[in-house]
């Protein structure tokens, strides 16, 4: 097969059909010279994908379509396949609306020569296609017609020879889930190569798998296979989706041939007439990579976010503590150090220890710093909260006088720093803030609601605590020299807010994070119950389940009501303090499952089922 072809990665613009559509006539203009036959553009090029309810604006809708006109104007001597949203204004979808589709539009010669309309709807995670689209599958079934003759190829004419091009969207080949297999029909009927143009946001390891997949889909019928993803960052309000692109050409039995560069606007040009020599080898999977992945994602997510608000400065509290020592490093990588101010807000809780270590980093980053003592308007705030007293006003003279707790007094030095410091120096940079609240943190609620739970971003709260520390090793062995200091990794994780969280006495955080952080990560992740973790632990498989060494366990817990304890202890911590999690700035995903609307939380409290009070009380009654 002759055919010159052009695979556009491009940062998509979401909302911005304007900005999208003029890059796109832009590399339309370019492939024309270059005497391409095809140049491919990703779902949803020209309105964006991750959008909302804007979907349901009916004049940014129309607006959008109405952008069709221009792509196909400019097709002449090239066949251009692009994403956007197609109408029915005949018709309705169950929401009542002009019935809508996620679609592959082809056009040639200045005519459109195709829509193809999306076929499998992804509704989990953070996707919700079937709230606004309506599926191919369903189309079939309107039209009684079997979906194996519904889904045909696109036939077109290049270079004076007929051609067959399988035109599918992202979830089209994510099937193993489904009822049916769009690429496979589509290669049954003829297709004798595939396209897909995806949305597809980053996450841990996705392109492996992505990469599994597709040579997958291909055993049966060998055919080259054209991925074109965008680049960029899309947001549900509370959560921020990475897009690297990682457009990939594949051979036809699914090898690699050539892959984009990550985050970067590319074009991957070749000829499907040259195979195999070109093949590139799969990356070998390992937690060096994955550490590599993880920084780029989070350093280009934050740059992109603070591009989205017209941010240019970003205020951060420093602790000397490993959570904001790499928050801080972030920001720096993104933003540049003479746009980040730190602020290390002590209290007398505070350890010289960690104020030396907050000013070393500020100085290793070469960030702009300034120290801002709380132990005053901390003992101003308990004091007047202290002397507070409640009358009834029935005429019973009773009173309710105020006790401070020791947490009470924790909360109102975090308080006191995020909603009054951090805030307040921000409101007179003309800059934002941000927090440093990892996701053992955010799963447990062991965060001040107004005090550490603040800001327009929280840069780190989709890395357990033992991600936190993985990923600053991996930065000092990159790093010419080492940014964070050894002696961060010796000192025990502490928020110094009282005497009895003394890093010096060896005192710190509620928590055995390499086993607590496994535990959430089911919870999570995996949408384990209490009733799976007490299962495996009765029946020996905890830690091969939980992917930890066995002597963790034992050295946390030497009794099974230790155990029994332990674990209704973090699933309460993790049920009931939703509210503190949906009040969270957003959160730049790159886990399985993030915190926001990609895990949909409902706040419905503590329950155990029966099954764990039945293997709970069998195992109370052995001991």
């Amino acid at each position: 097969m002759d055919i010159n072809i052009s695979a556009c990665q491009m940062e998509v613009s979401p909302g911005h059909p304007d900005v999208n559509v003029k890059k796109m006539l832009q590399r339309i203009d370019e492939a024309k010279a270059a005497g391409d036959d095809i140049i491919i553009f990703p779902e949803m090029a020209i309105p964006g994908y991750i959008i909302g309810d804007e979907w349901e604006n009916s004049a940014f809708v129309k607006d959008c379509y109405g952008y069709n006109e221009q792509i196909t104007a400019a097709s002449d001597d090239i066949l251009v396949v692009w994403g956007n949203v197609d109408l029915d204004e005949n018709s309705v979808s169950e929401d009542g609306r002009i019935k809508k589709f996620n679609t592959a539009f082809t056009a040639q010669n200045r005519k459109v020569t195709g829509r193809f309309h999306k076929t499998l709807h992804p509704d989990y995670r953070e996707f919700d296609d079937d709230r606004h689209f309506y599926p191919a599958l369903k189309e079939a079934q309107d039209e009684k017609v079997d979906l194996k003759n519904f889904l045909q190829p696109l036939e077109t004419n290049i270079r004076g020879e007929k051609r067959k091009i399988g035109i599918t969207l992202c979830e089209d080949m994510w099937s193993d889930d489904y009822s049916v297999n769009p690429i496979e029909i589509l290669l049954a009927n003829g297709a004798e190569f595939i396209i897909n143009i995806s949305c597809s946001p980053w996450t841990w390891r996705k392109n492996d798998k992505r990469h599994r997949v597709v040579k997958q889909r291909l055993e049966d019928h060998p055919a080259p296979f054209i991925y074109v993803n965008n680049t960029g960052i899309q947001n549900n309000g509370k959560n921020l989706f990475l897009f690297d692109g990682s457009t990939t050409i594949y051979n036809s039995d699914g090898s690699l041939r050539d892959v984009a560069q990550p985050y970067e606007d590319d074009i991957l040009k070749f000829n499907l007439a040259h195979d195999k020599e070109e093949t590139q080898k799969k990356p070998v999977l390992s937690n060096e990579i994955d550490n590599d992945e993880l920084l780029s994602g989070l350093v280009y997510g934050i740059r992109k976010f603070f591009e989205l608000i017209n941010a240019g400065k970003v205020v951060i509290g420093v602790s000397g503590g490993i959570d904001s020592s790499l928050s801080a490093y972030l920001l720096s990588r993104a933003l540049g150090p003479e746009h980040v101010y730190a602020v290390n807000m002590p209290s007398q809780y505070n350890s010289d220890l960690t104020k030396g270590l907050a000013r070393q980093m500020a100085e290793t980053l070469k960030l702009n710093y300034a120290i801002v003592p709380i132990q005053k308007s901390f003992e101003n705030t308990t004091e007047q909260l202290g002397n507070t007293s409640f009358e009834r006003l029935d005429g019973s003279g009773a009173t309710t006088e105020l006790e401070l707790s020791d947490v009470v007094r924790e909360n109102i030095q975090a308080r006191d720093r995020g909603s009054r410091v951090l805030a307040g120096i921000a409101a007179a940079l003309d800059a934002v803030f941000v927090n440093n609240g990892n996701k053992s943190e955010t799963a447990t609620g062991y965060a001040t609601l107004y005090g550490d739970i603040n800001g327009a971003l929280a840069p780190i709260a989709d890395l357990y605590k033992t991600q936190v520390y993985d990923l600053c090793r991996y930065i000092n062995s990159v790093e010419d020299e080492p940014v964070f200091p050894d002696k961060l990794f010796e000192i025990k994780a502490s928020a110094e807010l009282s005497d009895s969280q003394d890093i010096e006495e060896g005192e710190g955080d509620p928590f055995v994070y390499p086993y607590h952080d496994a535990i959430l990560r089911a919870f999570i992740e995996w949408r384990r119950d209490p009733e799976d973790i007490l299962s495996w632990y009765k029946s020996g498989v905890l830690a091969e389940e939980l992917g930890i060494d066995e002597e963790l366990i034992s050295e946390v817990f030497n009794t099974h009501l230790g155990f029994i304890d332990d674990l209704e202890r973090i699933w309460k911590l993790f049920k009931i303090n939703y509210f503190k999690r949906i009040q969270a700035p957003p959160i730049i995903a790159v886990s399985k499952r993030a915190f926001g609307f990609d895990l949909r939380e409902s706040q419905i409290g503590v329950h155990h089922t029966r099954a764990y009070k039945e293997m709970k009380q069998e195992l109370l009654q052995d001991e």
